[in-house]
């Protein structure tokens, strides 16, 4: 597909996206909270609204803390908060090139499609709703998850001797000791 810059250009840019997308959600929050006369942008119709989203019971603690914490528990933050952590994290880890980083991001990658699901699954079922900025995020969260793959299948894995020496793996086969010389 592409090389490890690309992918590293891609992941930094839909982190940054991510990042937008969240801070603009909380931004949202914020200012319905303040009034309840403010209308977002992403407020398209009855059926196309984002506050809607963010002011239910399941945007805040992913509709969980709440349940089974309470309300006023530390934790019981505005999911908005949790994707600018997120995205923030997987800024950080885009930034490394190593194959370990690489699991990592894609660990992270599938918990944020599991929580994707949950939620839109909430959006669509329970709701009834449809939020321009959650889909926005879902689609996010999908590309990081196929970059990261991507990312750890491009790193290259080394090779150690038991001398300590990097001994760099090559597609075509070496068959006799010239194609050795060649190939350092």
């Amino acid at each position: 597909m592409c090389g490890l810059g690309c992918i590293k250009f891609f992941n930094i840019a839909l982190c940054l996206t991510g990042i937008a997308l969240s801070a603009y959600a909380y931004y949202v929050e914020f200012k319905y909270h303040e009034s309840e006369e403010y209308v977002p942008a992403c407020d398209i119709s009855e059926d196309i609204s984002c506050s809607v989203v963010f002011t239910s019971e399941w945007g805040t603690g992913f509709g969980l803390v709440s349940k089974y914490l309470g309300s006023d528990h530390p934790l019981n933050k505005p999911n908005s908060l949790y994707g600018i952590a997120f995205y923030s994290l997987m800024l950080l880890l885009s930034l490394i090139n190593r194959k370990f980083i690489a699991r990592i991001q894609t660990m992270l990658s599938v918990g944020s499609l599991v929580v994707s699901c949950y939620l839109g699954y909430i959006l669509y079922f329970i709701l009834k709703d449809l939020c321009v900025v959650c889909v926005a995020t879902y689609a996010v969260n999908f590309l990081l998850f196929t970059f990261s793959v991507c990312k750890g299948r491009n790193i290259p894995a080394k090779v150690v001797t038991k001398y300590g020496y990097y001994i760099p793996k090559t597609n075509t086969p070496l068959n006799n000791n010239a194609d050795f010389k060649k190939f350092i």
